[in-house]
């Protein structure tokens, strides 16, 4: 079974190909920019350039597709939100035109949780058929980059498959994620007399270990219905503070102090998801535990930071 990977040299997709090759798969993958992982036939490919991308596609001739490639910052999206939409919206539509005719078993569209907008109220959990109400460019980017590709899957009987995929973490993520930032800071100011720099600790998230998520997308090429929708999450609220206080617990009381650059223009309070449909559907349910999530980190960052 041969799988091509959108945005194989992100954080997610290099745990996505190591999930398909211990199942088998060949792995052939697209991005920007050098990627040296073993086993993946890669080809640097813009997914904006058309042609291009087309060209890809009838060398990969691939039987899944897992689409990856994408913006994800919220926060740079305020700063361009012309660049979300163009990457988001129609680098989707540009993939979905070049499968158009191929014999394909799934394509796994990646969006976001983000289009869900903020909770209605503490202890309420996003269901697949909430009504979304996304609040940054990024999400409503994310938003209208799943409607088209459903339906343009649709249109050209394509086989896709939507995600919404709460907070993951994991080693390797970049910074601007609040775990790798929290990380980070914890290590340095350890060894200095500085506070921890902080935006809001008050809002509630929903973490996933990054291995945990990238096997439900492999779980939901062989075995989802195309058309549907779902959340890939833990199901379980965390505090920011919380995990704040997880990660620096081995490291004495280390002051925090609020930085009001980080707090974004519009924050979601209580953004956690209910992952009823995934775990009956295909039986997929989370098996890392978050305290193990966050011990990989902060060990990555302490020697990164040697």
């Amino acid at each position: 079974m041969r799988a091509l990977i959108t945005g194989v040299n992100g954080f997610v997709g290099k745990y996505l190909v190591k999930e398909l090759q211990e199942k088998g798969y060949s792995v052939s993958g697209i991005g920007m920019g050098p990627f040296d992982q073993q086993g993946v036939y890669y080809k640097e490919v813009n997914i904006m350039e058309r042609i291009d991308l087309e060209q890809a596609m009838e060398e990969l001739n691939p039987d899944m597709v897992f689409h990856l490639a994408g913006l994800a910052s919220v926060s740079q999206s305020w700063r361009d939100p012309k660049a979300s939409f163009e990457v988001n919206v129609i680098g989707t539509i540009n993939l979905l035109e070049s499968l158009k005719g191929r014999e394909v078993r799934a394509i796994v569209y990646v969006g976001s949780s983000e289009i869900y907008g903020p909770g209605r109220r503490l202890g309420e959990k996003f269901c697949e058929t909430t009504s979304p109400n996304p609040q940054s460019p990024y999400a409503t980017s994310k938003y209208a980059a799943e409607r088209i590709a459903l339906q343009l899957g649709q249109v050209y009987k394509l086989p896709v498959v939507l995600t919404r995929p709460f907070n993951h973490i994991g080693v390797g993520q970049n910074e601007g994620f609040v775990v790798p930032d929290f990380a980070r800071q914890i290590i340095e100011t350890s060894k200095r007399n500085e506070p921890i720099r902080v935006g809001r600790l008050d809002v509630y998230r929903d973490f996933t270990d990054v291995r945990d998520i990238v096997r439900a997308y492999r779980l939901l090429a062989e075995k989802a219905p195309a058309g549907e929708t779902y959340n890939i999450c833990s199901g379980v609220g965390r505090k920011i503070s919380d995990i704040l206080d997880l990660m620096r617990t081995e490291y004495g009381n280390l002051a925090v102090e609020l930085d009001e650059s980080k707090i974004r223009p519009v924050e979601n309070i209580y953004s956690v998801g209910d992952n009823d449909k995934i775990r009956t559907a295909i039986g997929w349910e989370p098996l890392y535990p978050i305290e193990d999530s966050l011990r990989g980190v902060l060990a990555e960052w302490k020697e990164c930071l040697v």
